[in-house]
């Protein structure tokens, strides 16, 4: 029996969301994120040897899994615009205070958030490492408030907890079936000139 990876279409969406861990915010809009980046860093030394025709090659480890996107932010309200979203994004590069603290204080981190959009990843927590705005031009109320602004950020990713260990078995189950999806395709587009695996 062939194992069957046809999966039936979803009658709804998941939204893009962000879950601002320290301040208990949910960040969510109805707009999507532009391209987004997934990068991380194999890190290799060359070691040269003299009279060797090559350098051998020390591995040095990993480095961390970045995530980089631009979200837009358009709410096109005379009143405050898109301030109130705005705010939100405001306090991930702020100290953190929690869901009733109003004052930061010394030595308090900025929060960490819960990411999952777009990366092909099991929800997963990250640091906030950059999250400025770009306010457009010719999209400013009448109060001086924007309403239109592209929020970009970068996330590295917190591999130090319990979250990060369901993503390690997660891509291992799905790359032992993706290699079992890739070879049933290529036999099938070997089979019949007329198969799309797409």
């Amino acid at each position: 029996m062939a194992m069957n990876f046809k999966i039936p279409k979803f009658p709804f969406n998941v939204p893009f969301f962000l879950y601002d861990i320290s301040n208990f915010q949910l960040i969510t809009v109805p707009n999507l994120p532009s391209d987004i980046s997934d990068s991380k860093d194999i890190v290799l030394t060359e070691l040269p040897v003299p009279g060797l025709n090559f350098s051998p090659v020390q591995v040095g480890g990993g480095g961390n899994r970045k995530i980089s996107f631009t979200l837009p932010l358009i709410k096109r309200n005379n009143t405050v615009g898109n301030l109130m979203l705005l705010k939100q994004f405001d306090q991930l590069r702020n100290q953190a205070t929690g869901f009733t603290g109003i004052f930061s204080s010394q030595f308090l981190p900025n929060p960490k958030v819960l990411f999952y959009y777009g990366v092909g990843s099991v929800p997963l927590i990250y640091f906030v490492k950059k999250c400025d705005a770009m306010h457009k031009q010719g999209w400013i109320n009448e109060m001086g408030y924007p309403q239109y602004s592209e929020v970009s950020m970068e996330l590295w990713l917190d591999e130090d907890n319990i979250l990060y260990k369901g993503e390690e078995i997660f891509r291992k189950i799905i790359a032992i079936t993706g290699q079992a999806d890739g070879l049933r395709s290529v036999i099938r587009s070997q089979q019949s000139k007329k198969y799309n695996p797409y």
